[in-house]
């Protein structure tokens, strides 16, 4: 069977094929006027003309994530993102001293080939935003479940200064049937990098394509992520903050908590006060969050997940629909989703309790606690899995390393050069 490829966005090759769009991209030259600097600031003035009322990508792209990626995108940010990995910057523009007669360059990887993720499609554009910053040209290919939430930025971008123009003729962005193994097989010959999101069965068929030996992969597949909360070191603003946290993704991104574990006994009142804040925050949350329409399996599934928290003892709090429900267990039920604002509240009194609980595929945990317990837990919890430690109110927040990985030493090559006398 044919399939057809469905080219979005190839300023260089429009209106041809796949490999055409592909080789123009490999064969076009480093634009010499848009440096580290110029990059920097494009994007820049792209976060700021999300966050316009007038935006128009406020009208072509779902809100969620939005705020999000215009904070990621904001130059303090990415400028601070990337000297965690590199001591001085200026190494992406010229050989820099390191000492001893050596200088080192930080250049560009080349191709950089993202498999975007169906579900929170918008976490393609954080690798991408990194990629473009360090001079990388990017393939992305979408979700064949989603719209095409790229384009929109790129027109953006080449409208908004020539460095943007710049960065925008430096990627295609490309559709087609997730079944189309020749096309899968064309992007990933032609990658430097290969960035892939989603989950297991998607990441792991993008690594089984072929691929060039000195092929850099970055992979982004299923995690799970958790919340450790002392009552007494979170205020309510804290409480509301971590609601944001649970809610605004309906739990589809990796980072968002499907379980808080209260350091609390069930019956104080320490833990009923929390569990009752909490939900009217993850009430409120809920309505002032959109969120994607559930179709008959999703809303099948949030009833029989209640039905089987109350069949293990639990209790339930929750609207008289299915927007949001807060379940508290002794401990954690594996059969329940906990996914479109289903999470489970567990009271426990020591960490060694918790340890145990914490799944193998752990991402995040958002913690409140006071500042000896935090330095404690931490401590432990980093060698069972954990990437990040956030605070409530950012455990969403794209930052570097993620999931563990640092995504700017992956996405550039390291150059040495001994100096002359």
């Amino acid at each position: 069977m044919s399939y057809a490829v469905d080219i979005r966005h190839a300023p260089d090759a429009a209106g041809g094929s796949l490999e055409e769009a592909v080789a123009a991209l490999r064969a076009r030259a480093p634009d010499s006027g848009v440096g580290f600097t110029e990059r920097l600031e494009a994007l820049d003035r792209l976060a700021k003309g999300i966050l316009e009322p007038s935006s128009v990508i406020r009208r072509q792209v779902p809100a969620q994530g939005l705020a999000y990626l215009a904070t990621f995108l904001q130059k303090c940010q990415l400028e601070g993102l990337i000297r965690r990995e590199l001591a001085d910057p200026r190494s992406l523009s010229e050989f820099v001293s390191v000492g001893s007669r050596k200088s080192i360059r930080h250049v560009p990887r080349g191709l950089v080939c993202h498999w975007v993720a169906g579900n929170v499609p918008l976490l393609a554009l954080f690798s991408w935003a990194v990629s473009v910053v360090l001079g990388n040209r990017n393939l992305v290919r979408l979700s064949s479940r989603q719209e095409d939430v790229v384009s929109p930025f790129l027109e953006a971008l080449a409208g908004g200064s020539e460095a943007g123009a710049g960065i925008a003729r430096e990627t295609v962005v490309v559709s087609f049937p997730t079944d189309h193994a020749d096309a899968h097989r064309i992007m990933s010959e032609a990658a430097d990098v290969r960035i892939a999101w989603g989950g297991r069965e998607a990441v792991t068929a993008v690594r089984s394509l072929p691929v060039p030996w000195e092929c850099e992969d970055i992979v982004f597949g299923p995690r799970a992520s958790l919340a450790v909360i002392d009552p007494a070191a979170i205020d309510p603003k804290g409480i509301g903050r971590l609601a944001v946290d649970t809610a605004v993704f309906d739990q589809l991104a990796c980072s968002s908590p499907q379980c808080i574990f209260v350091r609390a006994g069930r019956d104080s009142e320490r833990f009923k006060r929390f569990r009752d804040d909490f939900s009217r925050a993850f009430a409120d949350a809920a309505n002032n969050y959109p969120r994607h329409p559930l179709d008959f399996s999703e809303t099948y599934t949030i009833g029989l997940d209640r039905a089987r928290a109350l069949l293990e003892g639990g209790e339930i709090a929750r609207d008289d629909g299915t927007s949001w429900t807060v379940a508290v267990l002794d401990t954690p039920n594996d059969s329940v989703q906990c996914a479109n604002r289903f999470v489970q509240l567990i009271p426990f009194e020591s960490f060694s309790e918790v340890y145990p609980l914490i799944p193998l595929n752990v991402q995040t945990v958002v913690t409140q606690l006071a500042a000896d317990d935090l330095a404690e837990f931490t401590e432990q919890a980093a060698h069972f899995g954990v990437c990040r430690f956030p605070k409530p109110g950012e455990g969403n927040n794209f930052e570097n390393p993620w999931d563990g990985v640092g995504l700017v030493s992956r996405l550039c090559r390291s150059v040495l050069r001994t100096d002359a006398i």
